[in-house]
């Protein structure tokens, strides 16, 4: 194994063979080498072995204490000393009429459907007793934990539930509150470093990430995309890197920052895409050599809602409230997908709203949907001219 200021180099077992080959010449003369059926030669392949064995640990733990190259547990008790914990993964919960025998009652866990497009299994997680009518409203929880949508569309298929319930399916009113997917360590990693406290000349992303703060309102308006292969990935050429960054400050202090806090000769690039603001700056580097900045502005995208809400007796349609409800409570970043879900629980606490009846999102006011995905270098705006408010007939 060779350690040094590159890093750690990993032997194999011609390295050891030849190590011994060379101290057992001591020994045994020059001509010696080592065959497969010698004791001597025998025991030094069974230590060369040995080694490369341990080798592989040394190996694993290096990798394991580097905060960036940990993974799994050992990440989370890395990141842990900084106060910085993963996302854990949550459940998707929604809610959906039970139709049957009027006074029938169903237990915890006694109803589970799943979505026959999908095979998503959902499973009761309170008691709930048909009324008169022989309806009644359950609460779901998703048995895979995670981001599952449950379309109002879908269609439902009963797996198990007591006698006299017949149906479970999608009416007015019922919600979905959509989970969230286990952050992985790669997601993980990129928190840690758009947090960690790095000062901004240390000519890292981290660096470069500290630098450009001042100039955004959050973090998460800089999105920072490398390719450290030997290749094109996505559009980015080898070695290089694309910076988005959402600003209201000019082209030349973006610029001007960026090449304070980077090493002369950074490749950088736009996205390349049509329709896109990839900006280039000419600056003069260290040397006084002129070097072109570059950077992308992200892409505003027009994001639409619809609202269809059922309003309790005696009140009015409240549209300017339910458009502030919405546009208030944007707050999406930089390639973000946008779940129409997640402005439920806005909406129902407006005192003229009973249920809603229909929340969905788009990007074009005209398809509607449950969750638009935004590229990378798009961010959505929200108006109140671009949400549609009815009251449900």
């Amino acid at each position: 194994m060779e350690i040094n200021s590159t890093g750690i180099k990993k032997s194999d077992l011609t390295d050891y063979l030849e190590f011994w080959t060379t101290k057992l010449r001591e020994v045994f003369g020059d001509n010696f080498v080592i065959r497969k059926e010698g004791v001597v030669d025998n025991i030094a392949t069974a230590g060369s072995l040995t080694c490369l064995a341990l080798e592989d640990v040394i190996m694993y733990l290096a990798t394991q204490l580097n905060p960036y190259t940990a993974e799994g547990e050992w990440q989370d008790a890395l990141y842990a000393i900084i106060g910085l914990e993963r996302r854990y993964a949550s459940y998707t919960v929604v809610t959906r009429t039970i139709e049957g025998v009027a006074n029938t009652v169903c237990d915890t866990k006694s109803i589970r459907f799943k979505n026959t497009a999908t095979e998503d299994i959902f499973e009761l997680n309170t008691p709930v007793t048909l009324g008169l009518d022989g309806k009644g409203v359950g609460s779901f929880t998703a048995i895979e934990l995670g981001s599952i949508d449950l379309d109002s569309s879908a269609t439902l298929e009963i797996i198990d539930a007591p006698d006299g319930v017949s149906a479970v399916y999608y009416s007015s009113g019922n919600v979905t509150n959509i989970g969230d997917d286990y952050e992985d360590d790669a997601e993980f990693r990129a928190r840690w470093l758009a947090t960690k406290s790095v000062m901004p000349t240390s000519q890292t992303e981290s660096g470069l990430r500290t630098a450009l703060l001042p100039l955004v309102n959050s973090e998460k308006d800089i999105k920072i995309r490398h390719n450290r292969t030997n290749a094109t990935v996505d559009g980015l050429s080898a070695h290089s890197m694309n910076i988005i960054i959402k600003s209201g400050h000019s082209d030349n202090e973006i610029a001007e920052t960026i090449l304070s806090a980077i090493t002369d000769g950074v490749g950088l690039e736009g996205t390349g895409i049509s329709g896109v603001q990839d900006v280039n700056v000419t600056l003069q580097d260290s040397e006084g050599t002129d070097v072109d900045i570059e950077f992308t502005r992200p892409q505003g995208v027009e994001i639409y809602f619809k609202v269809v809400a059922s309003l309790n007796s005696g009140y009015s349609l409240e549209t300017d409230k339910i458009k502030s409800a919405i546009v208030d409570n944007f707050k999406y970043v930089l390639g973000e997908k946008i779940v129409a879900n997640d402005f439920y629980e806005y909406l129902n606490v407006i005192e003229s709203i009973d249920y809603i009846d229909t929340l969905q999102v788009s990007l074009n006011g005209t398809t509607w949907v449950n969750v638009v995905n935004l590229q990378y270098y798009q961010y959505g705006n929200v108006l109140a001219s671009n949400i549609t408010v009815s009251e449900a007939l």
